[in-house]
């Protein structure tokens, strides 16, 4: 039987991945990105992940019917019954940058995101990639 505290810690006994990881950020695909208003942000099309550890880091988002893909940070996003939540109006998701969700962000693309949705410095993705070169990848397709 399974340590229920090395399960806990994510030791050798832990089978599923813990709650808001990959397989968690995966399930949202297909679903709508709303804002805590409830005013319709997109669609969420894709996930990117760490380079370096896969875990889910942004949620690729179809802002409007014809609109362009932005990126949202996951660890700013709630999941409910048929729907996503974020704090970040459309007009803040639609001034991102444009992604291309085949090519994922470069350290510096994350940086600039991360900048530009008010990540404090020293934590989030500003943290993860603090140690990349600007063209390292910093999350790529998931």
């Amino acid at each position: 039987m399974a340590d229920p505290a090395d399960v806990a810690a994510g030791g050798p006994d832990a089978t599923t991945e813990p709650p808001g990881g990959l397989d968690a950020a995966l399930g949202l695909v297909g679903l709508k990105l709303d804002e805590l208003e409830g005013n319709s942000v997109g669609r969420i099309e894709g996930v990117l992940k760490d380079a370096g550890d896969d875990s889910p880091t942004w949620l690729v988002v179809k802002v409007g019917h014809f609109g362009k893909r932005a990126a949202v940070p996951f660890e700013y996003t709630a999941a409910g019954v048929g729907h996503v939540w974020t704090p970040f109006g459309k007009g803040t998701i639609r001034a991102a940058c444009e992604l291309d969700p085949v090519l994922g962000l470069s350290a510096a693309d994350e940086r600039a995101l991360a900048m530009h949705y008010g990540v404090p410095e020293g934590s989030g993705r500003l943290e993860a990639v603090s140690g990349l070169g600007d063209e390292e990848p910093g999350s790529v397709p998931a």
